[in-house]
């Protein structure tokens, strides 16, 4: 089996999905990685070790948000697949 872009891009929406169906309130605040514990953009971390926590949370929020378009791709794939093999 070799890689391609296509194989590349399907994994990237892969995970990119995985990202998405974390529950805010059932998974992330229980691991200290909710959006109330970063102080709810309030303060600025843009340096120290708290820096890449609030990149990270902010990205899981901001993930959440691509749930539609997430669905139109996953539908394209699908589609595609299904033609191409």
């Amino acid at each position: 089996m070799y890689w391609s872009l296509w194989t590349l891009l399907q994994g990237c929406l892969m995970f990119v999905n995985g990202l998405a169906v974390l529950n805010n309130e059932r998974f992330l605040e229980k691991y200290g990685w909710g959006f109330s514990q970063i102080g709810g953009g309030s303060n600025n971390m843009t340096e120290g070790p708290g820096a890449l926590k609030t990149q990270v949370v902010g990205l899981l929020h901001a993930v959440a948000y691509l749930r539609v378009p997430l669905i139109a791709l996953n539908s394209l794939v699908i589609f595609v697949k299904l033609l191409f093999g």
